[in-house]
């Protein structure tokens, strides 16, 4: 605890003197009285009229309710961790900075607002402000420009995406004043790193992409919850804050009181208001909330279903406000009660530009998403939801025609359908608009209160089904099918990267055997041979081949032995194969690292130990959570550096890693500090292990050099000591093909390695495994027709990089063209394009 103290002299020093001034002035629990809070607080009128600067700084040394717990927190851990960073002199410097910055251009924003007459501005003119946050959220903005890349993202864009929508649900100034300090702690870490300021798109794995558009869509999404939760607000979006408080009667109560007293733009107004009230309206306010949070879920989950979900719901929000916002007013509607064009203008334009914001996002993180639901899921989910609508909409103007009387005054057929619509807008979008007719009657009131309610529920339960769905996943009947059979036998040493998410499968008929497959161009490419046990294993790829054909897909078996492809047509219809790389694989029970060739690994073993790093056996499961958040951080830090999207198909990341199969070993330094972290993917045979091989290798920037040798040494010996088979280091992808092939799939495989060689290293990487001596087995692409292959490198080059684009593609096909006829290109570029199959392969017949 004394050495925890001492690493963080200024935020322990300010939370103590914010913690002595609470007690000493009594304002530990309520805050200060009135007399205090006018002399040390921030406001307009004593800072720019009586030129009392010392107030920016009094203002952060003094809170208000829940803020005092909340500012000594974020001191002790959130700037205790930026004074580890960036050390105890540039902490005070960014906290005394982004105090004085945060509040002078916060009140300087405020009075701008105030001089343009800005409806927004005008209650907080009066406000005094006492904030501790504002600083900390400077120190913890200036600090990230010295964190690594990764961090500094999350920092940055969760932070401002916090800051923003708080001033916008909230609008208090002191929401204000943080974001800008958030902005200053920025600048003031660029000088203080002596950084340019520039814009630098790093680039995310998708595992990060996902979590990142998520975090920002959830926080987004819980806006309203900020304005319902603040007693008193002046953000630019609280169309809902009242809905929770209001004691208003309904507004049937108020018809017949306007009725007795007769109408008037009184009685219009009230009504309106009394429209916020109600269980209906409190559950139509809700349920898109929920929608958004359940689109923020589906896409951390990598659903696409909550793309969709996130468009709709922002897409309708965007749409909502410019209608009643916007159009409405600007058109002069005799429906709108109040006019609000020059008190809303700058909400209007943000209500429509923050949803669309967020649809824009959506659409282009869309491609880090890659699970569809299925067929029956979308059927099941189309049913719902458009059965609900038009449900609720039968109801609505079937059953309010036959209770007509029931509404003040009774509405005509064409009175109900006109009003239908504004059913299911969120009533907090309608306070401004005059009701044609309002509810008195029970039946009435429940139209009115429950159209709406009853749609956005049945989306979202749609989404909910659609969300638990995924297409050509496995489900879990197929998962416990086909790690069984990988227990039974498992011929190659990529064998686990069947149970991979993106994986389509094939069960032969007596279910002894099971092929795991990626559909794409018209092509069936299988992950290597069919698992089961050894006998049958080659009728059933024959089998599998026969089923490809009969659906309209061309087989094509990657990564295989060639023997393996020498036999799968059968006597008098032998295969074609080209070499696609080779397997290194290392006998760990005959390894030995004596001889001179052995001496850098040696060396590297020693270094690791000298300072002091031990290796580590485990599983994800059996990780704390500081060692994860340092993996994640290795593996983001590691895909940023690299100028090309993160690889599949053959290549795990992060989401691999969780498997209660796939083991790891980490090199963890003094501190628990990982500095290189690899997994190891098991190999069966008769219920047995027998074999580890690499897919994940990872290093911290920075780390000793010789690290990857200490792991990899260090799985040899644990290999050796339990009697294990083989150790494989993989087979480097795209590694094997020469310069000089006569083949046209070889060419290109060659154009593709050596279009992703600079990023990715494959080449580097396998000359690196030679360190260790290994053995080498050729893994070969085994095809039957060569017609297919512009659509066979397609597949291989998609299945790798899913979201390669045409331009990239039309690159490679540089390296068909020396003997390849003129429709070879315009052929590879269709299939690039999405062509469901080579243009000579059978249809599939329908439902087949």
């Amino acid at each position: 605890m004394t050495a925890w103290l001492k690493q963080r002299p200024a935020s322990v020093g300010l939370a103590a003197a914010l913690l002595v001034l609470a007690v000493a002035t009594r304002s530990l629990l309520v805050g200060p009285d009135p007399q205090l809070a006018g002399a040390v607080g921030l406001d307009i009128e004593g800072l720019y009229e009586h030129g009392q600067v010392w107030r920016l700084i009094t203002s952060v040394l003094f809170a208000r309710g829940f803020d005092l717990p909340i500012a000594l927190l974020g001191l002790l851990f959130g700037v205790g961790a930026c004074e580890r960073l960036i050390g105890t002199g540039r902490t005070l410097l960014a906290w005394a900075v982004t105090a004085l910055a945060g509040g002078l251009v916060g009140t300087a924003a405020q009075a701008a607002g105030l001089l343009t007459r800005q409806y927004w501005t005008t209650p907080p003119a009066t406000s005094i402000v006492l904030d501790p946050i504002t600083p900390i959220v400077g120190v913890v903005m200036a600090a990230s420009t010295f964190a690594g890349p990764l961090w500094r993202r999350r920092i940055r864009l969760v932070g401002f995406a916090a800051l923003i929508v708080l001033l916008l649900y909230s609008g208090q100034p002191s929401d204000v004043n943080r974001l800008a300090a958030g902005v200053a702690g920025v600048v003031l870490g660029w000088v203080l790193g002596r950084r340019r300021p520039r814009l630098v798109f790093l680039r995310s794995s998708h595992h990060e992409s996902r979590s990142l558009l998520a975090v920002v869509l959830a926080v987004s999404a819980i806006g309203p919850v900020v304005a319902i939760v603040q007693p008193t607000g002046y953000g630019l979006l609280r169309p809902f804050g009242r809905l929770f408080r209001d004691t208003l009667p309904g507004s049937g109560a108020f018809a017949e009181h306007c009725a007795r007293i007769g109408a008037g733009p009184g009685c219009a107004r009230e009504l309106a208001l009394a429209r916020l009230n109600g269980p209906g309206a409190l559950v139509l306010t809700v349920l898109p909330l929920l929608v958004a949070l359940l689109a923020a879920f589906a896409i951390q989950r990598g659903r696409r279903v909550g793309a969709w979900l996130s468009i709709i719901v922002n897409g309708l929000l965007a749409l909502f406000a410019a209608v009643y916002y916007g159009l409405f007013p600007v058109l002069g509607d005799p429906d709108q009660i109040a006019d609000i064009r020059a008190q809303l203008t700058l909400q209007s334009v943000l209500a429509v530009l923050v949803p669309l914001a967020l649809v824009v996002g959506v659409l282009v993180g869309r491609r880090h998403l890659t699970a569809l639901p299925s067929r029956q899921a979308m059927l099941v989910a189309g049913l719902l939801f458009g059965g609900a609508v038009v449900a609720s909409a039968v109801l609505y103007v079937g059953v309010g025609t036959l209770v007509r009387t029931q509404f003040r005054p009774v509405p005509s057929v064409v009175d109900l359908l006109l009003e239908l619509p504004q059913r299911y807008v969120p009533v907090g979008f309608l306070r401004f608009r005059r009701l044609d007719f309002v509810p008195v009657g029970p039946m009435a009131r429940l139209l009115e209160g429950w159209t709406g309610p009853i749609a956005w529920f049945a989306l979202l339960v749609a989404g909910i089904v659609l969300t638990r769905s995924v297409a050509d996943a496995m489900s879990e009947r197929d998962q416990i099918r086909i790690r069984a059979l990988l227990t039974l036998g498992a011929r190659g040493s990529i064998s686990w990267m069947a149970t991979w998410p993106g994986n389509r499968y094939w069960f032969s008929a007596d279910g002894r055997h099971g092929v795991a497959y990626r559909e794409g161009s018209g092509v069936a490419l299988t992950l290597g041979e069919p698992v089961g046990p050894d006998d049958g294993a080659m009728e059933a790829a024959r089998a599998f081949a026969v089923h490809c054909d009969d659906i309209g897909l061309t087989p094509a078996f990657y990564s295989v032995r060639p023997e393996f492809a020498a036999g799968l047509g059968g006597p008098g219809a032998a295969w074609a194969s080209i070499e696609v790389g080779e397997d290194t694989v290392i006998d760990p029970t005959s390894f030995s690292m004596k001889g001179k060739h052995w001496q850098d690994v040696r060396s590297s073993i020693n270094r690791a130990d000298r300072l002091g790093i031990r290796s580590v056996w485990t599983s994800w499961a059996e990780l704390p959570l500081g060692w994860r958040a340092q993996i994640e951080s290795i593996s983001e830090e590691w895909v940023a550096d690299k100028r090309l999207p993160e690889l599949g198909f053959t290549l795990g990341g992060l989401d691999e890693l969780v498997d209660r199969e796939v083991r790891l070993m980490l090199a963890v330094g003094p501190g628990d500090r990982i500095e290189a972290v690899t997994s190891w993917l098991p190999t069966w045979r008769d219920g047995e292990i027998i074999g580890q091989t690499l897919d994940f290798m990872r290093r911290r920037p920075g780390s000793p050099n010789g690290v990857m040798e200490f792991v990899i040494a260090a799985v040899i010996a644990h290999a050796a000591a339990r009697d294990t088979r083989f150790v494989s280091l993989s087979v480097a992808p795209l590694a094997g093909a020469s310069p000089d092939a006569e083949n046209r799939i070889e060419r290109l495989l060659e154009s593709l390695g050596r279009l992703l060689e600079p990023a990715y290293g494959f080449r580097s990487l396998a000359a690196y495994k030679q360190k260790f001596r290994p053995e080498h087995h050729p893994q070969v692409l085994a095809f039957a027709d060569a017609v297919a292959l512009p659509a066979i490198s397609v597949a291989v080059a998609r299945a790798y990089l899913p979201d390669i684009t045409l331009p990239v593609l039309a690159r490679m096909v540089g390296a068909l063209r020396p003997d390849d006829e003129d429709g070879d290109e315009a052929r590879l570029r269709e299939l690039a394009a999405g062509s469901p199959r080579p243009a000579d392969a059978p249809v599939q017949e329908e439902g087949r």
